[in-house]
C-alpha cells in the first residue's frame, strides 16, 4: 500500500474549501444584486394619513430639467410648511422619516426634498 504525502491531502481539502467559499460568494453576490435591482424597479411609497385635509405624496418634480424627489406629509395641508433638506451627499432621509416625523405631521406639513443626485433624485440610467 502506497502512502500519499500529507501535504497533498491538505491541498485537496483546501481546493474543495476554496470552491465552496467561491460558490457561497457568488450566491451572496447574486442575491445582493437581485435585492438592489428590486429596490430600483419597485417604487418607494409612503403610507396614507387618514384625515379630511391630510396630504401624503411622494413624487418627482422637474427643476431646471432635472428630476427631484419630494415627499409631502401632514395631517392638515393648511398647517405651516417645514422644508427638510438632508445634510450629506448621496443619502436621503426619506426612508427614515417614519421614526421621528409623526409628531411634526400633526402641526406642520413636512416637505422632504432629495437634493439633486441624492437618494431618489439620483438617476444613473
Amino acid at each position: 500500500m502506497e502512502s500519499v504525502p500529507l501535504d497533498i491531502k491538505l491541498d485537496k481539502r483546501n481546493v474543495g474549501m476554496k470552491r465552496k467559499i467561491i460558490k457561497i460568494g457568488k450566491i451572496i453576490s447574486l442575491l445582493l444584486a437581485l435585492l438592489i435591482i428590486a429596490g430600483l424597479i419597485f417604487p418607494t411609497w409612503t403610507p396614507r394619513i387618514d384625515s379630511e385635509n391630510s396630504i401624503t405624496t411622494l413624487e418627482q418634480v422637474e427643476i431646471n430639467g432635472a428630476g427631484h424627489e419630494v415627499m409631502i406629509r401632514g395631517t392638515d395641508r393648511r398647517n405651516p410648511i417645514i422644508i427638510f433638506v438632508h445634510g450629506g451627499p448621496g443619502c436621503s432621509e426619506i426612508p427614515y422619516v417614519g421614526k421621528y416625523q409623526e409628531a411634526l405631521e400633526d402641526n406642520f406639513t413636512v416637505v422632504h426634498y432629495d437634493q439633486r443626485s441624492s437618494g431618489k433624485s439620483y438617476h444613473f440610467f
